[in-house]
Formats: C-alpha cells, structure tokens, sequence
C-alpha cells in the first residue's frame, strides 16, 4: 500500500534546530552510491582546515528513521530511504533546511531468517537517473519512483520473484545505471546480477548464477570495453553490462566471502578489493590477450580488513579504515605496487572516508567527523569534531562545501568552507 505524505503532514518530523541562516544550495549533484566517479571522490574545493570546537558550521539538523542510505543530492533536493515501523520510506527533502518535500512509503516487512540485531534498514542507497529514482529496501523490494513527485512508476519482489537474498542482515548493495538499463546484485536464485528497463521495469537480462553479496557493482572501460564488476561472497567477476554475459571470473577463499567495501578501479588494469571478517586486501591485474581475459592476484594483505566502510586512492597509495568485523579499527596506508602497510594510526573508531580538495573527510562510527591530509609518511588530522551519535555508519555526501551526514536518527548538513569557519 502506497502512502504519500505531503510536508504539512509530516511536521512531527522535523526538528528544525539550525545554527544559522542556511545559504542557498550549490546545485551540484551526488547521484550515485559513491557520489560522481562512484568512488568517494569529488571536485569540491574550498574545504577548511581548521573549524571552531564546536565543529564545522550547521546548516540545519531533522530527525529522521533509522537505516543506513546515503544522502542524494540533484540540485536543491536531498534524497535518502529510512524506515517507518515495517515500512520503507523514500525521502525527498529541501536542501536549504531539510524540510520534507514528499515521503512515499511501502510495506516491507521483515523476512524469515533476518537478523535484525542491526536494524532492518534500509541499506542500500539510491539511484537517480533522470526524473527516475532506483530504491532497494532490505527485503528486496525494488522500486522506481518519480522524483519530483515520488509516485511509484513500477516495482518488483526480487525475493519473490527471482529467489533473491536478504543476504540475514539486510539486502545491501546500491543499483547501477548503465544506459537505459538499472543493474543490481540479486543472488540467491538462478542469477547473481540483473539488469531491468529503467523506463519500464522490463527484465532486460540474467547473468550466470552468483551468491548474494552486499558489494556495490562498478563499472570500468577495459581494453577498449565495459565491464561491471561484481564481488559476490567469493565470485569476484567482470560481466558485460549490456548483456550479463560473463568476460572474467576468479574465486576467492572463505574468509573472503563477507566483502561488503565497493571495489577500486585503478586504471588501466587493476582492481583493488578489501574485506573484513579475515579477507584481507587483494589487488587483482585483469590481463587481456587475444580479446579474452584473465585475472592475476598480485598481492594478498590480510592485515588490511575494510569491512563496511569505504575507501581513498590517492595516487599509488589506497587510505581507509582497517577493522575487520567487530574488532578496534585503525585508519591505515598501504601502497599499490606492493601491498605493504605504509602506516596505521588509531585516532578514529572504524570509519568512511571521502576524498575533497585534496584532503580526507573522516567520519567514524562514533560521530568523530574530521579533516585531514594523507600522504605515504602519515596521517596528519588538520580539524575534528564529534557531530552525530554512535553508530554513524552512513558514508558522508559533499557536494561544493556542504556535506550532508546521517546516523541512525539525524540527518544534518553542514557548511565545510574556509569561509564559514574562520
């Protein structure tokens, strides 16, 4: 049943604490999982390197319910999912104050077997292509919904309809846009990836069988080609987006099988994957020889564990946040060429990076958001703050100096420029 809530309705909400008059919004854009290039980089500049103690200037802060989607941003509207009771909830929301613009929930409730120790989302985040927005809850409920109005255009069971996995925790995996195709993890059925009609919801193909996996597909150019590469428990694979047809596939042990960080491209033939649980970090060279593929292991650093979180090239150098499972985290180096550890440092509980103006953007799980430069010799924290409560495992969003943050009942924005905090 489809609820749509217009913003009068849903005062209760919205908590409007603003510290200040909030400036108009930059217009840019964070469509994606990842944001632009889909790998927590963006072109923003500007950012400062000292805040007041307090931390960075505050735009505006609402409450909202629980889950874990990152926030969207497409001009002067934010939008993310959360969860109402064993409902879903699609969110659009002004960027100047945070006030709802419309809500369209759905029934969603819980599946046999989840484990909602967790809560139960939603995980994954949403897709925006066009006036289109792509939505996956924890049940594996797919939806396609009008941005400007958040009607619902077509949507489907993926558990019901193609045995796809709820993965015990949570479906967790963020859609890819390819063309005039959405592509997402299923596994769990006769399939590990599909790709449906963005226009029409039309199952537009099926690729071999692979297991459920939280990992968010990517895509790269390979010789000249595309490639969507998936890491499913312990299917790691290169598929043809427009076809689902399998051009590379390697397997990796058990230990591995929990990856949940989004692979990283490094042009023009490798790919560095991590995983906690006691995976470790790979980094694997697709070698190409008379048109056909054939992925090498280079390295294997056990040492290195991103469970959740996401991670930073920069340059032959890869920052992120080694915790494993469970265990105490530590924000660590390690050099591409040969995957030895270039530092560890045990300033932040476990966290998500992102890369701006040439600086680390820092939010750990306890709410500590910071800024800093990284570089091969250490980790040298310019600013830190504490902003949301534990546990904060929602990855920022910046688009120009205004980064839009959430844990598990705020949602927040907030001004990074020099401008606002000197």
């Amino acid at each position: 049943m489809l609820f749509q809530i217009g913003v009068s309705l849903l005062a209760g909400f919205v908590l409007s604490t603003s510290t200040s008059t909030a400036p108009a919004p930059t217009g840019g854009q964070w469509l994606q999982w990842g944001g632009p290039r889909r790998d927590f980089t963006c072109d923003a500049g500007g950012l400062a390197d000292k805040w007041p103690p307090e931390g960075p200037r505050q735009l505006w802060s609402r409450e909202i319910g629980p889950g874990h989607s990152t926030v969207l941003v497409d001009g002067d509207r934010l939008y993310t999912m959360c969860r109402r009771d064993d409902k879903d909830a699609v969110l659009a929301v002004s960027a100047a104050d945070g006030q709802t613009v419309w809500e369209t929930q759905y029934d969603a409730p819980t599946k046999e077997g989840m484990d909602l120790e967790m809560g139960a989302g939603p995980h994954s985040t949403p897709l925006i292509v066009g006036d289109r927005i792509f939505t996956v809850g924890g049940t594996v409920l797919f939806h396609c919904l009008d941005k400007r109005t958040g009607k619902i255009l077509w949507s489907h069971d993926l558990m019901a309809e193609m045995g796809a996995s709820h993965l015990r925790r949570g479906y967790g995996a963020s859609p890819i846009a390819y063309k005039d195709l959405v592509i997402l993890n299923v596994g769990g059925g006769d399939t590990g990836v599909a790709a449906f009609k963005q226009d029409s919801g039309e199952l537009a193909w099926k690729s071999e069988k692979f297991p459920g996996g939280y990992a968010s597909p990517i895509l790269i150019r390979l010789n000249d080609e595309d490639h969507l590469v998936v890491a499913l428990a312990g299917d790691w694979a290169g598929l043809d987006p427009a076809t689902g047809k399998t051009k590379w596939h390697t397997t990796v042990d058990t230990q591995s099988f929990g990856i949940m960080s989004t692979p990283l491209w490094i042009e023009p033939d490798r790919l560095f994957f991590s995983a906690g649980y006691g995976g470790g970090t790979r980094l694997l060279k697709v070698n190409v020889k008379d048109g056909e593929y054939a992925p090498e292991e280079l390295w294997h650093y056990r040492k290195m564990q991103v469970n959740h979180g996401t991670m930073a090239r920069i340059g032959e150098y890869v920052y992120a946040s080694s915790g494993g499972s469970f265990d105490p985290a530590f924000m660590m180096a390690i050099e591409l060429k040969t995957g030895k550890p270039a530092w560890r440092d045990r300033t932040f509980a476990k966290a998500n990076v992102l890369l701006a103006d040439g600086k680390l953007v820092i939010l750990d799980e306890q709410g500590t958001l910071a800024i800093a430069t990284a570089t091969p010799e250490k980790l040298e924290v310019l600013a830190q703050a504490k902003v949301l409560e534990e546990k904060a495992w929602t990855a920022p969003t910046l688009v120009g100096t205004r980064m839009y943050l959430r844990d598990n009942h705020t949602l927040k924005a907030l001004d990074l420029s020099a401008a606002a905090n000197s």
